[in-house]
Formats: structure tokens, sequence, C-alpha cells
């Protein structure tokens, strides 16, 4: 199957390392993927650097013309048999080049705020049940709406031999615990509800690590507030990492304080890796998190909460030893890459009757 992979971005989140993924797995099945896109990009470059076949496409705001008639053309001469757009300007770009080029349409939904432009797609595949709720609230239609859960990839075989080398090569003494928050340094992702949750806790055993890109307007804020909340001891910024895996295997627990969330792949990686989770219970975190199970789940925005969790952890009062282990089976069933690629390409042949 020959498949145009749509997305407009510069950077690196959660959307764009789905996209590589999904081209990688679609390749490695015998597919035929084709990235369209800005090659000035995170994006752009990995295509390139993965020899998977790629083309420009700027995609200049919503009314691009010239690349709509581009990716119209691009689908011909691919001889495409699916075009599938991520994210709001993708969707809005595969809609327009998959009618211009009778093309069928898929359309990935990753958040759980962002539901315009995706009326043109056959499908919508949502990342989790929270974002397929919320396309159906925008007005979708409910038969159109497939859930694939976002699949990672698992390093445990290659990084859990090395967890006491990498856990001294971040100062992290045997009976220490690892905390990590790993996610872009934005609002959403609730930095500093942990923050406020450390602050209020005697210094003990926890060590607390953020994983990304810090030297931002809410990072350097970030920063200040460990420092006037006396925690420089206690929480470090590493910045960010283009390989994750080997901090996750020198970590105990994952924590996603987030204000906003629909997929997160970082829950889903640190599950993998062995990680007890605990997470804020709102978008698709429960549907990650089985409370009392793999982790623990606590209200949103509520500092008082996640320090009872964090305390209890610190005291042994919850098993987060047990947890770690049921994250990584949970997650090895139920996020894999194969679950991931075998549910897209199922949806790839509601529409085109392929084999």
């Amino acid at each position: 199957m020959r498949v145009v992979i749509v997305l407009h971005s510069h950077g690196c989140a959660g959307a764009e390392r789905h996209a590589l993924l999904l081209m990688k797995q679609l390749r490695q099945a015998g597919h035929e993927p084709l990235f369209a896109g800005p090659l000035d990009s995170w994006l752009g470059e990995q295509v390139r650097r993965e020899g998977i076949a790629a083309k420009h496409l700027p995609m200049h705001g919503f009314y691009d013309l010239v690349s709509m008639l581009r990716l119209a053309h691009i689908c011909r001469r691919w001889r495409a048999d699916i075009v599938h757009g991520h994210l709001t300007r993708g969707a809005f770009y595969a809609g327009i080049g998959g009618r211009l080029s009778r093309t069928p349409v898929v359309a990935t939904a990753h958040s759980t705020n962002a539901g315009k432009h995706f009326g043109r797609a056959d499908r919508i595949i949502a990342v989790c049940g929270a974002v397929a709720r919320f396309m159906r609230q925008c007005g979708y239609e409910a038969d159109r709406v497939r859930v694939v859960y976002n699949g990672v990839e698992d390093h445990y075989a290659e990084y859990a031999p090395q967890r006491e080398i990498l856990r001294a090569q971040l100062g992290l003494k045997d009976d220490e615990i690892g905390l990590c928050l790993v996610a872009r340094m934005v609002r959403d992702k609730g930095h500093d509800i942990l923050i406020e949750a450390l602050a209020g806790m005697e210094a003990g055993r926890l060590q607390t690590f953020f994983l990304g890109e810090h030297d931002t307007d809410w990072g350097r804020k970030m920063q200040r507030l460990v420092a006037e909340k006396g925690l420089t001891d206690r929480v470090h910024f590493l910045g960010h990492r283009e390989n994750v895996y080997p901090m996750l295997a020198a970590m105990d627990v994952c924590v996603a304080p987030s204000r906003r969330e629909a997929m997160s792949l970082t829950l889903l990686e640190a599950g993998l890796m062995g990680c007890a989770l605990l997470g804020a219970d709102l978008g698709g975190i429960p549907e990650v998190i089985r409370d009392g199970v793999n982790g623990w789940r606590f209200p949103p925005e509520d500092p008082a909460a996640l320090r009872a969790l964090l305390e209890k952890v610190e005291s042994e009062a919850l098993d987060w030893r047990r947890a770690g282990m049921a994250a990584r089976e949970d997650a090895s069933q139920r996020f894999s890459l194969d679950t991931m690629l075998a549910g897209t390409v199922d949806v790839y042949r509601e529409l085109t009757n392929a084999p």
C-alpha cells in the first residue's frame, strides 16, 4: 500500500514522533510511505536520515493554493492508495489534496482542543478515547471515527541492564527514588504543579528530573520557581534529549501533572521501561494509568493530592516497584508498535479494500 503522510510542523513533539514511527513501521511491513511536509524541520531531517521518500510541502497557513495543488500532484504521481494527514493543518491539506486527486483521506486527531478542518477526511483516527469523544462533540459522525492508540518503541532490553550505570551518571544513590517529568516546557504540562507538590515535602529520598528544553519562557520561570522554593538540590533540569530511554531506564516513577493531555507518549515510554506512573485524572491519562495497578491518578491542578501520593511513594506505602512491573506488562500488550500499525492499516483497508 502506498501512503502519503502529511504533517506541518517544525518542532518535535508527540505527533511528529508518532508520524515518524508510523512511517518506519509501514515500510518495515512492506508498505510504501512518503512524507509530504516541510523538509526544513525535525521530521524532515528524520525521514531523510531513515531513507524514507519525502517531498517538500511548505503549507504556508491554511490557504496555500500552491501547496494544495502540489499535494494533489504528489498523490497522483505516487499513485497513492491513501493520503493521511496529522494535526489540523495536515488534515486540512490532506482533505483537499485527496479530493483533487481522488485519493481516500485519513486524518489523525492528536489532541482534545483542535477539532477543526477534519471535515474532508473519510476516516478520522483518534489517538485515544478522550480524543474520539472530543471529535464527536465537534460534530463528526461516530461512524467515521476510529480509536487507534499510539505505539512506542520498546528499548527495555537495550537499556535496563545499564540501569545502575545510568543512575550513577545522574548522581542517584542506591536508596534514592528517581522521579521524572518528560515533556515540552509549556504550562499545559504542569511542571509548576509538581514543584508546588515537592515544596511541601521534607527533603528525603525523592530526586526529580525535568527532561525538556528549558531555555524557554516557561522553562526559565520554572527554574526560578525551583530556586524560590529551595528545591535546587532535589529538582534537576536535564534539557532536551533526542533519546529519552537511557534516562527512563534510570528512573523509578514517571509523573504527568498535565492541565491538558490526550495520549501521553511519555507515559507509554516510561511504562515500557518499567516505571510506575502518576498522572492527572484527565484526557487520555485514565486510559493509560489503571489506578492502583500500574500507577495512581490524582485530581487535576491539585498539588496537595500529588504531594500525598509522592509521600506514600517515598515511604513505600505505595508499592511502586510492583506498579512498575505492571506498567511494563500493560504497555507491552496495549501500546506496541505492532498494535498501532495493525489498527492503522485496518482503517486504510476500510477505504481501499486492499488485502
